[in-house]
């Protein structure tokens, strides 16, 4: 059985794994770079955490990689409380 911090990793992209996602993708590519429900992510169904401060950072990061216009964000929901949050390379 994964212990809960294993889960975190599985779910959660870290900053330096989007950059190097950015640096070697092309137009079009995808990549999640967080599962679970990034507003309040102590309540989500899969993996609740109190870390609400390195979603935050990954949160604000890629938002800016969006605003560069590096990426284009998209969603797809699972259930209540259940997303993949989704960069796309554009």
């Amino acid at each position: 059985m994964k212990r809960s911090k294993d889960i975190i990793k599985d779910l959660m992209l870290s900053i330096k794994k989007f950059d190097e996602w950015v640096n070697k993708s092309r137009k079009g590519d995808k990549i999640i770079y967080y599962r679970g429900y990034l507003c309040d992510p102590w309540q989500q169904k899969l993996s609740p955490t109190m870390s609400r401060t390195n979603i935050e950072k990954l949160r604000k990061y890629v938002y800016h990689a969006y605003l560069k216009r590096v990426v284009t964000l998209v969603q797809k929901r699972h259930d209540s409380m259940d997303y993949e949050y989704i960069a796309v390379r554009i």
